[in-house]
């Protein structure tokens, strides 16, 4: 096993034997053209991948990278799902989508494949969603405040919106001087 893997041990008694590997992906550069695609639906009748492995891969790579959320086009692939959460809450959503959404908040965001760029964004405070656990069934839930900001964020990226997109241009270009400041500094 090499360092981009994590071992996990199934406690569960009914479960094989065998300790299964599963991979940690690299994140793409916020330059990467992933992050502009829309990524097609997830076809459970023909699955390109098992989405169970996909999704234990896509979890283990944002705990590893302490995020609250990550999609697969982040990680370079074209698949229709993120997964959020934390500790060893996460949940996998495939297909996605609002249904509907109510009130706005403006918050500081910021993302994995954008390292050290904060940004206030503006989203909906709640919303009600749909998707596809990584069995194919259908799930419903309302989701607020960070929660909601999160999934909204990762579901940008799902079809092809950086956070970036969400603000002026003098706000971005403000952030990216601050970031590009706090790195230097911090090379010192």
């Amino acid at each position: 096993m090499n360092e981009s893997e994590v071992l996990i041990i199934d406690t569960n008694p009914y479960a094989s034997e065998t300790p299964v590997a599963v991979k940690i992906f690299s994140l793409v550069p916020e330059t990467h053209p992933a992050l502009k695609k829309i990524l097609p639906e997830f076809d459970f009748q023909n699955p390109p991948i098992n989405p169970n492995a996909f999704a234990s891969s896509l979890v283990e790579t944002c705990r590893k990278y302490n995020g609250l959320g990550l999609s697969a086009n982040q990680c370079g692939y074209e698949h229709r799902v993120f997964v959020m959460g934390a500790g060893e809450n996460y949940v996998a959503f495939f297909n996605p989508k609002i249904v509907s959404s109510y009130g706005s908040i403006k918050m500081d965001e910021g993302c994995l494949s954008f390292p050290n760029l904060f940004l206030s964004v503006e989203r909906a405070e709640t919303v009600v969603v749909e998707y596809q656990d990584y069995n194919g069934n259908k799930k419903s839930a309302t989701f607020s405040g960070l929660t909601a900001r999160c999934f909204q964020h990762e579901l940008d990226h799902l079809n092809g919106i950086v956070y970036t997109h969400k603000v002026k241009p003098v706000s971005l270009m403000m952030a990216m001087k601050k970031r590009k400041k706090d790195t230097h500094s911090k090379k010192k």
